[in-house]
């Protein structure tokens, strides 16, 4: 670009994949946004290379989705080998609840250029590469920052809220004086990223050994990662070396000039943030939270922040919901991404144990339960990981639901739907990038359509019932009400649960409120108060 604007609604800082996809949704929702990155490019070497289903819907929200994924590769579940070489546990893909797989290995560079793609379909977006956001100062009315521009001079520019997604080291989150609660892991990994692979499984394979554990994961195009843990005493220098990396892929597979695409020692650490904001500028990402990578959710967990908090900053900017409204972003977003540091931890231990009590435990453990199959799977499949629902946030009567199966507070399912024309739609491209209500019964929708004027009017919800049963061939026609058919799927049930209430869907798909037709008043009122609650980020 050019020349900087004087000021815009949102900055970011950091051009990694959660500041692109913070750019990519507030793009889509029409808010005026400047990326600010001080490398000239996206990196050209994998990071993450785990992309999971609440991650994928992420990238459908952003509208990229069917841009992208068809280059990636669909996990097919994973498997774990003790000290022989012998398999001891295997898990599957998983059921699709969100409308993707539960695991999409990527190629983070090819990624990160679909998004930063992505950023010219809007014409209020700019990226400015090879700036550096060198400060900033804050008050009632916004944020000032200060930015180095290519040539060395400086510029100046405002912007009502700043998103920090400027990585693990973030200067943003220095510059405020925010720590980082939490411990380094405690030993470190070499990470290998390999083309021309002859392991084409397309299986995520744990290897639990005693003296050396690893990983092997599928990747794009042929590749594939391998992780090594580092021995006691050994250095990052003994790691990198030429003959130690030939000497751990030996029994593996060979290697020849050009296989290597990427060799690095990593220190894995399990920190999160001691506060996610300070007045108008917010930690995203790693800035946020810091997790060891053996559930695969370190970029996930920051794409989950990205659709959280931007769809607030839109309502907010847009005169939707008042600056109270932000608060709920730390409210919602850090116990479930503690939960999933917890979550990578607790996989570490249970798959590489260090130590002979510990590996005999695990072994002993997994012995045990191929007895009970159930409680094997709950454990080694990793199925106490927290499921995507909030326990606080921006939910009408989150804490008194008239029924177990409620989904207020939890992320809606993406069951395969049809149009009345009998087409292959997607639910949330219906939906479109903001709110939605949808009904299940031919009453409950009309109820909805002739409430439309008074049903949130700020917020221009989509209207959508989606009929299990087909509805007569006489049923009057709902202008603005989109009728669809949905398919069988693991989702559908859980939508079900709610077939005699309407459901306020948010940006983020998670679901904000359910109610009867004639509670719709007072569910009007209960959101309206909680996007227009006062709150620690109500300044300006």
């Amino acid at each position: 670009m050019s020349e900087l604007p004087a000021s815009v609604t949102v900055a970011i800082v950091g051009a990694g994949p959660v500041g692109l996809m913070s750019a990519n949704l507030l793009g889509r929702l029409g808010v005026d946004t400047l990326l600010i990155e001080r490398n000239a490019a996206p990196y050209d070497v994998p990071r993450a290379i785990t992309l999971d289903d609440e991650g994928a819907r992420t990238l459908q929200a952003a509208g990229l989705d069917q841009v992208y994924l068809p280059n990636a590769r669909r996990g097919r579940g994973s498997r774990y080998y003790d000290d022989d070489g012998l398999a001891f546990a295997e898990v599957g893909p998983g059921p699709v609840e969100y409308g993707f797989p539960r695991r999409t290995q990527i190629f983070q560079p090819e990624f990160e250029q679909v998004l930063l793609d992505g950023l010219d379909r809007f014409n209020h977006l700019q990226a400015a590469y090879r700036h550096e956001l060198l400060s900033v100062e804050q008050d009632a009315s916004g944020v000032t920052l200060t930015i180095a521009k290519p040539d060395g001079a400086t510029a100046s520019l405002s912007a009502q809220y700043l998103l920090a997604c400027d990585g693990a080291r973030s200067p943003t989150r220095q510059r405020l004086g925010i720590e980082m609660l939490g411990d380094t892991y405690p030993e470190d990994w070499l990470i290998l990223d390999m083309v021309n692979d002859p392991d084409q499984e397309p299986v995520s394979k744990f290897f639990c050994r005693s003296d050396r554990p690893y990983v092997s994961i599928p990747a794009p195009r042929g590749g594939r990662r391998y992780e090594f843990r580092a021995a006691p005493g050994e250095t990052t220098e003994a790691l990198l070396d030429p003959a130690t990396i030939r000497a751990l892929l030996k029994p593996i597979r060979s290697v020849a000039g050009g296989d290597i695409l990427r060799a690095v020692v990593y220190t894995f650490e399990a920190r999160i943030a001691e506060r996610w904001s300070q007045g108008r500028v917010f930690l995203l990402g790693d800035a946020a939270h810091l997790t060891p990578p053996f559930a695969g959710q370190g970029m996930n967990a920051g794409l989950r922040d990205a659709h959280n908090l931007t769809w607030k900053i839109w309502a907010v900017t847009s005169g939707k919901a008042g600056p109270g409204l932000l608060a709920s972003y730390e409210a919602e977003r850090r116990g479930p991404a503690w939960a999933m540091v917890q979550l990578a931890v607790a996989m570490g231990d249970i798959v590489m144990p260090q130590g002979a009590r510990d590996i005999a435990f695990r072994t002993s453990l997994v012995a045990w339960m191929d007895r009970f199959p159930a409680a094997r799977d709950f454990i080694v499949a990793m199925k106490f990981k927290p499921p995507p629902r909030y326990d606080a946030g921006a939910f009408v009567d989150l804490d008194s639901q008239p029924f177990a199966g409620s989904l207020v507070g939890q992320m809606m399912p993406q069951p395969p739907v049809r149009t009345t024309d009998g087409a292959a739609a997607r639910l949330d491209d219906v939906i479109g990038p903001g709110f939605a209500l949808i009904a299940q019964q031919q009453a409950t929708a009309a109820t909805m359509e002739a409430l439309r004027d008074r049903l949130w009017p700020a917020l221009q919800p989509a209207l959508v019932a989606i009929y299990a049963d087909p509805p007569p061939d006489n049923m009057p026609d709902l202008p603005g009400v989109t009728t669809l058919t949905p398919e069988p799927g693991p989702g559908l049930a859980a939508l079900r649960a709610h077939r005699d209430q309407i459901i306020l869907v948010r940006p983020d798909r998670y679901v904000a409120a359910a109610f009867w037709p004639g509670d719709a008043e007072t569910t009007i009122e209960a959101f309206n108060r909680l996007c227009w609650q006062a709150g620690e980020n109500s300044a300006g």
